[in-house]
């Protein structure tokens, strides 16, 4: 045991620098954009948002609950001494705004000659009815209207959702593909001032010897420090990216997190994203899919149901009720009794103006809606044709990018050599390869805003996210 003991103490701390050598994984975009759906604060809200829907559909809901009423009243002093108990069950439905009550109520003691029909028998009396509108709250009204306001509502919440999650989804990319060019531009930098140092001791032995004048030594001094000067502003740029795309990639317990430069892809992948769509069935599957749309749509339905509940309200109030009731036990003067009444509520509004007002108001927001959803079909048309021109450009700058690419490094190999040979001075050879660089960096530019007007896409054209992930780059 002692032996097992001792070997492990031994071997423990190889084991812990080996697992400091293991090589860090690459930081992908779907790592960020899982990261991001997951613990996203602006998502998080987004999906308190459809919590809240669901609680306005369950009080729109109890609209139709069960209510229960009692009234007491005790006549303790004076001519008359009585009491009076009365409860009552009523149901509302949406049949027709229908609804159905049963009760119970005892009256006992005594009462004047009007007030006779309070008096009950020994047990009470039982009661079952119904209220029914006949004009006024028959097609629609107030709980109906609510409930349906709240069905729509819990859909409308649904389609912020999801148009918070395309929004996410393409500020990650962009945050990711930023954070990607900035590594490029620092590697970039690197490599421009360490190919000035290394060549600074052979300058300086070719000075010493007379080969060249004193003046190149000082033209690469000067070299060496604009490429630092240029080394610590992407490495600013890499630092800035970095902090933006950590707002998206957090943690398990949902914290950013700071990508490291480890982390980084070595390039830029090679292959570029399909596009099968033309710009008019584009634009034809944007305007379907998008939730901002569907969102407006809801709203509109909203609308026109409280439109429509106010237009309602205009009519007279006419409820037809019918009741039966019946005396349980024995009575003073009579032995169960029954008793059956038909009523007619009539109820006219003589200026109408609240309802009158809030129709307006109803017909001024439908209204509105439909210019902002003209407004945004022509929106979304104007993206298509926007991104996918995005697209096509950045495609054409790759390709002539990395044509210049190609030459420029020619050229600076080339002067390289003439330098050597004597017949050019330093001063060309950092220019050819400062415009290296440059090419390499354009390459790498083109190669980010062609990814992240691939992300523009998917976000335009609501993509859904199982399909967006999966997308195949030939």
């Amino acid at each position: 045991m002692n032996k097992i003991i001792f070997l492990i103490i031994t071997l423990l701390p190889s084991l812990v620098l080996a697992e400091q050598n293991l090589p860090t994984q690459e930081l992908s975009l779907n790592q960020v954009i899982d990261a991001s759906l997951r613990a996203f604060p602006g998502l998080l809200a987004a999906e308190q948002r459809k919590q809240v829907s669901e609680g306005e559909l369950q009080s729109a809901q109890g609209g139709f609950d069960t209510l229960l009423k009692s009234q007491n009243r005790w006549s303790v002093t004076g001519l008359y001494e009585n009491n009076n108990y009365d409860v009552v069950i009523e149901q509302p439905t949406n049949l027709w705004g229908t609804t159905f009550f049963g009760g119970w109520r005892k009256g006992s003691g005594d009462y004047p000659v009007y007030d006779g029909k309070s008096l009950t028998a020994d047990d009470g009396e039982a009661r079952v009815g119904f209220n029914m509108p006949l004009w006024r709250n028959r097609e629609i009204d107030r709980r109906r209207a609510s409930l349906q306001q709240a069905e729509l509502g819990q859909l409308i919440a649904n389609h912020e959702f999801d148009q918070t999650l395309l929004e996410i989804r393409r500020q990650a990319s962009h945050r990711y593909w930023d954070w990607v060019l900035a590594g490029v531009r620092l590697r970039i930098s690197e490599r421009l001032l360490q190919v000035a140092e290394q060549r600074n001791q052979g300058i300086l032995q070719r000075v010493s010897a007379g080969d060249i004048p004193e003046f190149e030594a000082l033209d690469n001094q000067r070299a060496i420090i604009e490429r630092r000067e240029r080394r610590v502003v992407a490495q600013r740029l890499l630092e800035q990216s970095a902090i933006q795309l950590s707002l998206y990639w957090r943690d398990s317990d949902g914290q950013p997190q700071l990508p490291q430069v480890e982390q980084l892809p070595t390039e830029f992948p090679i292959h570029q994203a399909k596009i099968e769509l033309k710009v008019d069935d584009a634009i034809t599957t944007a305007r379907l899919q998008r939730p901002e749309l569907k969102r407006l749509a809801l709203q509109s339905e909203q609308t026109e149901t409280e439109l429509a509940l106010q237009e309602n309200q205009r009519n007279p109030a006419l409820d037809f009720q019918v009741m039966g009731a019946k005396d349980i036990g024995y009575g003073k003067d009579k032995l169960n009794r029954n008793e059956l009444y038909l009523g007619l509520n009539v109820e006219i509004p003589l200026q109408q103006r609240v309802a009158g007002g809030r129709a307006q108001v109803a017909s001024a927001n439908l209204q509105r809606l439909k210019w902002e959803r003209n407004g945004l079909e022509d929106r979304i048309s104007a993206e298509v044709k926007d991104v996918l021109s995005a697209i096509n450009a950045a495609r054409q700058r790759i390709t002539l990018s990395y044509q210049q690419q190609k030459a420029a490094q020619q050229l600076e190999e080339g002067e390289k050599t003439r330098f050597e040979l004597g017949d050019t001075t330093l001063l060309f050879v950092n220019l050819r390869e400062i415009a290296s660089g440059d090419a390499m960096l354009q390459a790498a530019d083109a190669n980010s805003s062609l990814f992240k007007a691939d992300a523009d896409y998917q976000a335009i054209l609501a993509t859904p996210l199982s399909l967006a992930a999966g997308v195949n780059h030939d």
